[in-house]
């Protein structure tokens, strides 16, 4: 009689919780205020709906990963331990107190509003962002170092819900791991891995999420995509497609940038013409300087020329530069018009959520007729 009990007691738990963890096809996926939340560009992260939690899985966040995958289970209302997903780390909805390592995490906290929750930040001199500024100068915001030097008494002392890392190699797993000892809920973003401007951009979705502002990062961020094809659209029939050189050598070696790089589909969006097109990787990779001069004769433009802000820099670097013809003709742009006092570039911090602005600043630059009345932001002309 009362093994009877224990099996229907049994069954009946084990059907509770089959009811409870069911999966929900993502083309049925529940709704977050009447409007679903799809990833259109991005490849770098998924997203899962079920009954009472959202699940977010990073994949392979950093140069040369394979098969990995960090998850996390986002729940804004009590989970019972039988419909528990296994294997995610659990975050209660929506964090309240935030840390974040990286300059474009600041770029996507200000996009959705929410950047009074930043508590502590990684390079206080180099954020470009007014009112982060200002927090750290009052005492309010906390600068917690980075990397191997990451100070953790101040994290703790911070409280945070969460902290946002991003990581170019597998030795980010170390600190990773130290801050989980600590009992902190460490989350990775890897939008620098992606090779599109909106595919960048998308991961706001994925930080939206923590705050329960899916359907604010949606509607934002169809607009600016609009925009951007927008853009794309008005160059897509240009006649001429000037020649681009891009980046300034740093002790004898240049690195270039592949066709798959978000920069080389930024040119080629605008109606430019990428001299390295025909290099079919996503990173930057080293070329020597002997190598790069045969190409660079053939570039009209010069962009993203490092920290230089005149063409006497330039040259300062390499006096050969001068028989260049983009330097010659003055056609060289940087994308540093926005920088405070120690060098802390705005370009890197909320150009990743202003893709549709930068793409307008390379239009103008290469195809002014096409936006005759447009003011660059992010770049300027080099004299």
């Amino acid at each position: 009689m009362y093994r009877f009990t224990y099996l229907i007691l049994a069954l009946l738990i084990a059907a509770g919780c089959k009811s409870k963890t069911t999966k929900i096809n993502y083309s049925n996926a529940p709704s977050i205020n009447g409007k679903k939340i799809p990833v259109k560009y991005a490849s770098g992260f998924d997203i899962e709906y079920y009954d009472n939690y959202t699940l977010l899985t990073v994949l392979n966040p950093w140069q040369k990963a394979e098969n990995i995958k960090f998850k996390y289970a986002l729940i804004n209302e009590p989970v019972t331990e039988c419909n528990k997903p296994q294997g995610y780390q659990f975050i209660e909805i929506p964090v309240k107190r935030v840390i974040c390592l990286s300059t474009t995490h600041i770029g996507f906290m200000d996009f959705l509003d929410v950047k009074e929750s930043v508590v502590g930040i990684s390079g206080s001199k180099y954020i470009a962002n007014g009112y982060i500024t200002q927090q750290v100068d009052n005492g309010v915001i906390k600068d917690v170092g980075y990397g191997e030097n990451l100070n953790y008494e101040v994290i703790l002392d911070l409280k945070p819900d969460i902290i946002f890392v991003y990581g170019v190699s597998g030795a980010i797993s170390a600190y990773i791991n130290k801050l989980r000892e600590l009992d902190i809920n460490v989350v990775i973003v890897a939008e620098y891995l992606e090779e599109t401007p909106l595919a960048k951009m998308e991961w706001v979705k994925f930080i939206s999420a923590f705050f329960s502002l899916e359907e604010k990062a949606t509607e934002k961020f169809d607009s600016v995509a609009k925009n951007y094809n927008h853009l794309v659209s008005l160059t897509k029939d240009v006649s001429v497609k000037p020649r681009i050189l891009l980046g300034l050598p740093w002790e004898g070696v240049w690195y270039i940038s592949g066709s798959r790089s978000y920069t080389s589909r930024l040119i080629k969006d605008a109606g430019g013409d990428y001299l390295w097109s025909d290099l079919n990787y996503r990173d930057s990779q080293p070329l020597s300087l002997e190598a790069v001069f045969e190409k660079a004769f053939l570039a009209d433009f010069w962009l993203n020329a490092g920290a230089m802000n005149n063409i006497s820099d330039i040259l300062e670097v390499d006096e050969r530069f001068k028989a260049l013809p983009s330097i010659k003709t003055g056609m060289v742009f940087n994308n540093n018009n926005k920088m405070n006092k120690f060098g802390g570039n705005e370009y890197y911090e909320s150009g990743v959520i202003e893709p549709d602005i930068v793409l307008s600043d390379i239009i103008y630059i290469l195809h002014p007729e096409i936006l005759p009345e447009y003011c660059l932001k992010y770049y300027k002309k080099l004299n």
